[in-house]
């Protein structure tokens, strides 16, 4: 079985390596960020701009991009099968975790994420640009292929509530009903607070630094561990809208291991404006009725 430290250095680069492998013409350096124009106030050399909403998002529907439109992306921002895909951003890399992690759905093979993202990057005084910077190469971009293995839909979700590891990775005041969202994303926001009956709150910002890099892999193994999961059982991932929960996703399955984690991208904003769905607030987690189906 691999260790934690070859997983953390399969997963995650630093801003010493970007900076090194800058000219490397199988580098793709994307970033991520909630507010776009951070871009373009200045970036890493040679980083494309990801966004958040019109790129990593179906245009119409509430769900993931279809495989042709993944595809065109992977076409525009000139990756291929033998690219190193390298997301960062802002927000201790909530978005350029989803993306990390929508790119690995699609089997992207070799997909990893700047430990600190663009808040490590700045704070190491590292060179930033204006200039907006197109692909190294175009075509000859893989067929991507979704593994459904990596998602979860309001079935496993349920089922995960009764008989699995359930893990709300929203602030306490969310888990609790106190906040609808946090209070600088108002237009995020579900129909009712509260949390799914059977969570568990492990907020995702346990596994992080005060310098925004993830924490030491023994710890975040101790993290999760004393809140009771288990890496050969199944554990869902869900947060708001599916940013978060994916950052989660990384710890779990990649850097630490767990063999059956799904992300619920649907998250919050789905199961909390559904009609008939349970709910449940405050600090305990609740049971799932024994005679909901989902």
């Amino acid at each position: 079985m691999e260790d934690l430290a070859a997983r953390r250095r399969r997963v995650l680069v630093d801003v010493d390596w970007v900076a090194d492998h800058l000219r490397d013409p199988s580098l793709v350096l994307l970033e991520v960020d909630d507010r776009p124009a951070l871009y373009h106030r200045g970036h890493a050399p040679g980083a494309q701009l990801v966004d958040w909403a019109a790129d990593l998002q179906d245009p119409v529907r509430r769900d993931l991009p279809g495989p042709e439109a993944m595809k065109a992306l992977w076409e525009r921002l000139g990756i291929t099968a033998g690219s190193t895909v390298v997301f960062y951003g802002d927000l201790n890399n909530w978005l350029a975790a989803y993306g990390y992690w929508l790119f690995t759905a699609f089997g992207l093979p070799d997909v990893r994420l700047l430990d600190g993202g663009r808040q490590q990057w700045i704070m190491r005084g590292l060179p930033l640009t204006v200039d907006v910077t197109g692909p190294r190469e175009r075509g000859g971009a893989p067929d991507p292929v979704l593994h459904q293995e990596m998602r979860a839909g309001r079935n496993d979700v349920v089922a995960a509530a009764r008989g699995g590891h359930l893990v709300d990775v929203r602030t306490p005041q969310e888990y609790s009903g106190q906040w609808l969202s946090e209070p600088e994303f108002p237009g995020e926001t579900a129909h009712r607070p509260g949390h799914i009956p059977g969570a568990r709150n492990i907020p995702w910002d346990l596994a992080v630094s005060l310098n925004g890099c993830l924490r030491p892999s023994e710890e975040l193994a101790e993290l999760y561990g004393a809140a009771g999961l288990v890496p050969d059982q199944s554990v869902i991932t869900y947060c708001r809208i599916g940013e978060r929960s994916a950052h989660t996703w990384i710890v779990l399955h990649d850097l630490l291991g767990y063999r059956q984690v799904r992300n619920y991208d649907g998250s919050w904003t789905e199961w909390g404006s559904m009609t008939g769905m349970p709910i449940a607030r405050g600090s305990d987690r609740g049971v799932m009725p024994v005679d909901f189906t989902g």
